[in-house]
């Protein structure tokens, strides 16, 4: 049973001192649900306290507020807290050290945290019981959320570790300290905080500080990371490097949409195994097979983990490769986030693919700081090949001049989308904030 509020908390109403604290927080009112808990927090552009009245109509049973806030004549409890996000990591971090877990897995990169989350999920689920988040909840609310909703049965946790300035990665790891560790990559993200790739990698290494880490996890074709765990004792390698722990080649029908096929091998054991997985492009080969690194180390095997991940289907937004028009047209879906390694790496295998009337539509790719524009001119060669290219944002207009479609958002992006009479392949691409995912919607639908 979870704990009383009264437990958990100092002060609080005498008539409802005896209820459980909800094992489901949201901070958006839109994601409540019935009896759940919300959390007013206060951000740069939004404060959560003005949505109290829509987070009750949807059901909140409990409100959490900054102390001073409390609006009162509320019909469910208001907890007040001096910071609700730390108070509640902080109750959240008690919670996970009464658990008996067999792995706490911290999940960081720049890119395809979610997609090795997910992954990760299907190795283990058929021998473990685990619990991680709904979606991408990868802030310190969204861990603590997670947390909160973790059943007394569960054996592992699976959490994803974002981060946007210096000092969340670490801040993270101290609430929630992993057992294992893995890391997808380093790349240019975000750098309006960090200011560096070196010091993206820094963040991302202050994974590996938690006192109770066993294993790591990491992706040795990424050159920071490569170079960072050359000498590190509890690390282990996973790429098509050759001197990678676990050694990933791929085979002739790798970009037979919408299957994507690699080997994974074990270099000391030699244990090897095929994947078939329905996802979009080479790159994804890198989470499945950090997923299945771990579930090996867990004693399940390659081949086992191969299986699990047969009917593997990409997330939305996030290389969902989707068959229109019984099978003469194909839409790619990877309109959730854009960065510089990403969008490569999309592109890239877009150029893979064989078919006529190729179409992308790209939104520019955001937080890259003042070297923004040159990150968007460096994909220029990658664009060749593609029929028309559709470029969404004021940045692509610095960055490239040529005979590409430039317009402002994904309304417009969409109207020149419905000019092009004919066409067999599309790339919908671009920073999330750009709301490219409508553009998938409207046309899948």
């Amino acid at each position: 049973m979870n704990m009383t509020l009264a437990e958990l908390f100092d002060s609080v109403p005498e008539n409802f001192a005896g209820m459980e604290f909800p094992n489901h927080l949201a901070t958006d009112s839109r994601d409540v649900i019935k009896g759940g808990a919300f959390v007013a927090l206060e951000g740069e552009k939004v404060d959560g306290h003005n949505y109290i009245p829509q987070a009750i109509a949807n059901g909140a049973g409990l409100v959490i507020v900054r102390k001073g806030k409390n609006p009162g004549g509320l019909s469910v409890p208001v907890i007040e807290l001096e910071n609700p996000e730390r108070d509640l990591a902080a109750i959240a971090s008690k919670k996970l050290k009464a658990h008996n877990l067999a792995e706490i897995i911290g999940i960081t990169g720049s890119v395809g945290k979610t997609t090795t989350r997910a992954a990760l999920q299907k190795v283990l689920s058929p021998h473990f019981k685990i619990h991680a988040p709904e979606r991408s909840f990868n802030t310190l609310i969204g861990c603590t959320a997670t947390i909160m909703a973790m059943p007394l049965e569960t054996e592992i946790l699976v959490l994803e570790f974002g981060a946007n300035k210096p000092g969340e990665i670490r801040e993270l790891t101290d609430y929630f300290p992993p057992t294992t560790a893995i890391l997808t990559a380093v790349a240019p993200v975000h750098l309006e905080g960090f200011g560096t790739v070196e010091g993206v990698l820094r963040e991302k290494m202050e994974i590996t500080t938690a006192p109770e880490i066993r294993k790591i996890i990491f992706n040795n074709d990424n050159e920071y990371l490569n170079e960072a765990f050359k000498y590190y004792v509890k690390s282990m390698g996973v790429g098509e490097n050759k001197d990678s722990d676990f050694v990933i080649s791929h085979d002739t029908s790798e970009y037979a949409l919408p299957a994507m096929s690699f080997i994974l091998a074990h270099r000391v054991s030699q244990e090897i195994a095929r994947f078939t997985v329905n996802i979009w492009g080479k790159h994804n080969a890198v989470p499945l097979s950090l997923a299945s690194a771990v579930g090996h180390e867990l004693n399940i095997s390659l081949q086992e983990c191969a299986e699990s991940l047969r009917d593997f289907q990409a997330l939305n937004g996030r290389g969902r490769v989707i068959i229109l028009d019984e099978g003469k047209k194909f839409l790619v879906d990877d309109a959730y986030n854009a960065n510089p390694a990403s969008m490569r790496a999309s592109l890239e295998t877009f150029a893979r693919v064989k078919c006529s009337g190729k179409i992308a539509v790209l939104g520019e790719m955001r937080e890259l700081g003042e070297n923004s524009a040159m990150y968007h001119a460096e994909l220029s060669p990658l664009l060749e090949g593609i029929d028309t290219v559709i470029l969404v944002g004021e940045i692509w207009r610095e960055a490239l001049k040529g005979d590409y479609v430039f317009v402002d958002d994904w309304k417009s992006a969409l109207e020149a989308l419905r000019n092009i009479p004919e066409w067999q392949g599309l790339l919908v691409k671009g920073s999330n904030s750009l709301g490219l995912s409508n553009i998938v919607r409207e046309i899948a639908e």
